[in-house]
């Protein structure tokens, strides 16, 4: 692999645990309804909410009415948004990178969620730049948000590492020419890194 650069991550399932799964397993849980059902729902208005489309307001009202879930939304948030915490070393990994590489995330967020995440864990403290979806009406995997990681980056694509734990998500910065890794768990990253020649310190 060539002189790596800048190595950008994905934000949940990555830096942070996968707090929609949770969320999805407790909708299950506490209203019957199956988690692939809740998921396929929630994804159906992702694309406008997270690249910014529409309200946070709109989103829940339409997914709940769905579902056929009376409950208030915002308390529904909160449960949501509360899952997320970060991973077990991922902020001690991310600083020690930053002593050699540039390092920044690239996350599908939303305008309300990626405040209170942000404020909570100080997660931008931790990162040379942050692309965040809501802010360029784009979303993972559209390559448009891969290209202003790139522009945000300042290096050639091969000089950039992406890391997320989606397949999907990494092929279009494959299809640019950066360099990709799965995320599994923070210990297996950490490996990987290390034996592609990754210098952690």
């Amino acid at each position: 692999m060539g002189k790596i650069k800048t190595i950008i991550f994905d934000l949940g399932g990555v830096y942070l645990n996968r707090g929609l799964w949770k969320f999805w397993d407790y909708v299950e849980d506490t209203f019957t309804i199956p988690k692939e059902e809740v998921r396929k729902n929630f994804l159906k208005y992702y694309t406008p909410y997270f690249s910014g489309k529409i309200t946070e307001e709109d989103f829940w009202r339409q997914h709940l009415k769905d579902l056929k879930i009376k409950k208030d939304w915002k308390e529904l948030r909160e449960k949501l948004i509360n899952y997320f915490e970060p991973q077990k070393g991922m902020p001690k990994l991310i600083n020690k990178l930053r002593k050699n590489y540039r390092v920044g995330l690239l996350s599908d967020q939303t305008k309300e969620w990626w405040p209170y995440l942000d404020g909570k864990y100080k997660i931008s403290d931790n990162f040379d730049f942050t692309i965040i979806s809501y802010k360029t009406g784009f979303h993972k995997p559209q390559i448009e948000i891969y290209k202003i990681a790139l522009e945000k980056a300042n290096y050639k694509p091969k000089e950039c590492l992406f890391i997320d734990d989606l397949e999907h998500n990494l092929e279009p910065a494959k299809d640019l020419g950066m360099k990709t890794l799965l995320f599994k768990n923070p210990e297996q990253i950490k490996k990987d890194l290390e034996d592609i020649g990754i210098k952690i310190k």
